[in-house]
């Protein structure tokens, strides 16, 4: 894709100034366009987005379901859960990352926050899954906005 078309798609217009919300992104972008293609979505940045967001969030519910099937069986589970993850079997199992994590697109940035409903569990969110978020807003620039704060 050529400069030009890629400023028209993907820039965005903030105050008269175009703004790249891909910038800073180290990933393959051009393999994620070339997914979003095979699956038929409409090339725009929010789509693109949204398409990033998405994978992501379901490489932290694998990551979930694989610690639930990895101990449930257990009879210890709540003790192994606390010692390796600092937190119990039971609130593992209820992080729901896919229906908790939220993503906008505001002034050319794509920010990351939890819904409104899930602020209560930042904290397991962020001793469970903090390491993988850091490194994927590091790998495409987007911003996770802690109750406020921007990390």
């Amino acid at each position: 894709m050529n400069q030009s078309l890629y400023d028209a798609v993907f820039c965005v217009d903030v105050g008269g100034q175009k703004i790249d919300p891909f910038a800073a992104a180290t990933i393959d972008f051009g393999k994620v366009i070339s997914d979003m293609k095979l699956g038929g979505y409409e090339i725009t940045s929010l789509n693109v987005a949204e398409f990033m967001v998405l994978h992501f969030l379901d490489d932290l519910r694998k990551i979930k379901n694989q610690i639930i099937t990895e101990t449930m069986d257990l009879p210890n589970k709540e003790e192994v859960c606390r010692e390796n993850y600092g937190m119990s079997f039971k609130d593992i199992n209820a992080l729901e990352p896919t229906k908790d994590i939220e993503f906008d697109l505001k002034s050319g940035q794509v920010l990351l926050f939890l819904s409104h409903d899930a602020q209560y569990m930042e904290d397991a969110y962020m001793k469970l899954f903090g390491q993988q978020l850091n490194e994927f807003c590091q790998n495409t620039g987007f911003i996770y906005t802690k109750l406020g704060e921007a990390l």
